[in-house]
């Protein structure tokens, strides 16, 4: 049966229920923007994207002496610009890597940061935890920058193809051991993965022996990264000689499938693509994969009913489009219209993940960024800050704890309840606080003149003014109920709020409304209560924002 498309309101509500979930936080220009669209219109636009981002470029150094010197570290990247087309000078190559691999994450988190009003950022980190390697085990910034690409190229095309492309990635091929799979030493570890984390599912019905045979068949691939003892850009190939060439036979499961077995130098190519024609001939794929994408966007209980009124549909959608270049899109383009996405339930039931509260906060209170131009090494130390930040909350970035991603999208029957604890709490709550308060100010130990000293806050008044008549307290506390909480408080919690913030215990309106207009008419104002309006309102949201209604989506 078909997906049922949603036909009710689609108001506000809805359009901010549907926007946290595809962005990282939903800010009042991202719902102005999206205003009075249809909910078909809106998700088009959000699905609505290419792979146009622009590579990482090295604002990394040395010290030479006491100067700060690019050329002491990647000599042969001028500060400035890409470093992925660049061979590392095997002298430096430690060196040089940590800092490419650093440069990746930091670029990679200032994409989220930058993003679009689009869902590439989200579906790309979507895909990188359900098909994850760790930077620290990879550790080349050339491998996972080009991991990021096959993910960003693929996000919303065809999966079979996606899969294709990350089994013969250099990255993956690193970090699962497929480089070290040979005919005389076969490794299991990728064939396993395949099979119970990437598209069947663990307990599906695969044997020990089906993941033993397609060890076999994959063996071959490996990455170099010197050739006639020339350091190169690491490079996946296959090596005829340490393929198994035998016929592989699978299980029942498999309705007795034999690949057969080649001794030719594109052996690797022509077996891997029957070992993916006979593991996606299974329907399971279609419903694990379904549930997956189910579980990071609504919710992480799959009961009986969602089983048959959604995942199924979903399911028969996907495998219905199983040679279409855009089988994702039209997957999610149904999920995202579905009547059973905007059930009210599942709004607002879900915990958020550390880059959900960090990203997003930045986004919501207009925290200014560095200029992408003219001070790019204050940008990317920014992005390093928010990654660090965010892995202060309990979500390491590109690195999860192992390659089944993070637990809070896997893990029963807690699922994203797992971000919260009694360590991670304070330290959501530190991060909020610290955005709101401190913010990030860069020192005078930059190479780059222009990223020296500068400081980026959050602008609490430009927040407000795009609030409906910020002269008006109500309007002030409730508008950033609305920004903030998932749930919005009681009458009488705002009224006291309003009292004893806004007002500062007075009791007319006036107060603040006099204080405000004074204010925004002249910031230079020498009335000692309008000088105080920005102090007033950080602490209205910092009293907001150590609620716990500001931990859910």
């Amino acid at each position: 049966m078909p997906v049922t498309p949603y036909t009710g309101t689609f108001g506000r509500a809805e359009l901010k229920h549907l926007l946290k979930r595809t962005l990282f936080g939903a800010t009042n220009a991202d719902l102005a923007f999206f205003e009075g669209a249809s909910v078909g219109a809106v998700v088009d636009a959000l699905l609505n994207f290419t792979n146009d981002t622009t590579p990482p470029v090295k604002t990394y150094w040395g010290l030479n002496g006491t100067t700060r010197d690019p050329s002491m570290v990647d000599a042969e990247v001028p500060f400035g610009t890409t470093w992925i087309n660049t061979v590392n000078d095997p002298a430096q190559a430690d060196d040089a890597q940590g800092e490419r691999v650093g440069s990746f994450i930091s670029w990679r988190t200032g994409l989220m940061v930058h993003q679009d009003r689009t869902l590439r950022e989200k579906l790309t980190l979507f895909w990188f935890n359900h098909m994850p390697v760790e930077a620290s085990a990879v550790f080349s910034g050339e491998m996972l920058y080009a991991y990021d690409q096959v993910l960003r190229d693929n996000c919303t095309g065809n999966f079979r193809q996606m899969m294709y492309a990350v089994s013969t990635s250099a990255a993956m091929l690193d970090y699962l051991n497929g480089r070290l799979n040979t005919s005389t030493a076969p490794d299991e570890n990728y064939a396993r993965e395949l099979m119970e984390l990437f598209t069947l599912g663990e307990g599906s019905g695969y044997t020990e022996a089906d993941i033993q045979a397609a060890a076999r068949v994959l063996t071959g691939w490996s990455v170099r990264e010197y050739l006639n003892s020339v350091r190169i850009l690491p490079e996946v190939y296959f090596r005829q000689n340490q393929h198994a060439t035998e016929d592989k036979v699978f299980s029942a499961f498999f309705d007795n499938t034999v690949i057969t077995g080649h001794d030719t130098s594109d052996a690797g190519e022509i077996e891997l693509n029957a070992l993916l024609d006979m593991i996606f001939a299974k329907e399971e794929v279609s419903r694990f994969v379904c549930r997956q994408l189910y579980r990071f966007f609504v919710h992480g209980e799959i009961d009986n009913t969602t089983e048959t009124q959604l995942i199924e549909p979903l399911a028969e959608l996907f495998r219905a489009n199983a040679g279409a270049p855009d089988q994702l899109r039209i997957v999610l383009r149904a999920l995202f219209t579905s009547d059973h996405f905007f059930t009210p339930d599942l709004r607002n039931c879900m915990v958020m993940s550390p880059a959900d509260v960090v990203v997003g906060a930045v986004r919501k209170l207009k925290v200014a960024l560095p200029n992408d131009t003219t001070q790019i090494e204050a940008r990317y130390w920014f992005n390093r800050e928010i990654y660090y930040l965010i892995a202060y909350c309990g979500q390491t970035l590109y690195d999860p704890p192992n390659v089944a991603g993070w637990p809070a999208y896997y893990q029963a029957p807690q699922f994203d309840d797992i971000w919260l604890d009694t360590a991670t709490y304070p330290a959501r709550n530190n991060s909020l606080l610290g955005v709101l308060y401190n913010g990030f100010d860069t020192d005078d130990d930059f190479y780059q003149a222009t990223s020296r000293n500068l400081s980026f806050k959050a602008d609490l008044l430009a927040v407000i003014a795009e609030y409906d008549d910020p002269t008006d307290p109500n309007n002030v506390v409730a508008g950033t109920d609305d920004l903030l909480f998932a749930v919005p408080v009681s009458t009488t919690v705002r009224n006291g709020l309003k009292t004893d913030l806004l007002l500062l215990g007075q009791q007319s309106d006036i107060y603040w409304t006099d204080a405000y207009e004074l204010y925004v008419a002249d910031p230079g104002t020498t009335n000692q209560t309008a000088m105080l309006v920005p102090q007033i309102v950080l602490w209205l949201f910092l009293d907001m924002a150590k609620a716990g209604e500001t931990q859910l989506f």
